[in-house]
């Protein structure tokens, strides 16, 4: 029987050998979904993702630096989703889900900061 995954990185390793694909296109999409998140937060409306790539690149809280890093997983991800098939290392698929799953968090954690609901530094 399968036994389930008690950790994220067990969550990965499993689904970087099973699914590799998957894991990085679930992967792009959560971090697609935090990157537009974050746009509302800075107040871009509704309208393709590119601009609330953009309003992230401008926010002093985030930066080029995280911004560029973003746009270059995107990039992956489509290459993912729109070319022929080709197989993916395990580590590729793991280095690319542990890196969006770091920004998904960060742009979080700049959400509450910039929402007043956490501190800029922690105590």
């Amino acid at each position: 029987m399968h036994e389930l995954a008690s950790t994220f990185q067990e969550h990965v390793e499993i689904m970087a050998v099973e699914a590799p694909h998957d894991l990085i296109l679930g992967w792009g999409r959560r971090l697609e979904l935090a990157v537009k998140n974050y746009g509302k937060a800075l107040g871009v409306r509704k309208g393709p993702w590119k601009n609330d790539l953009k309003a992230v690149l401008k926010d002093s809280l985030v930066g080029r630096g995280i911004s560029a890093e973003i746009s270059h997983l995107r990039k992956r991800r489509n290459e993912v989703a729109h070319t022929a098939p080709k197989c993916i290392p395990a580590n590729d698929a793991i280095q690319y889900a542990r890196m969006a799953a770091d920004l998904v968090w960060l742009l979080g954690r700049a959400q509450d900061v910039r929402e007043g609901r956490a501190p800029l530094r922690e105590p």
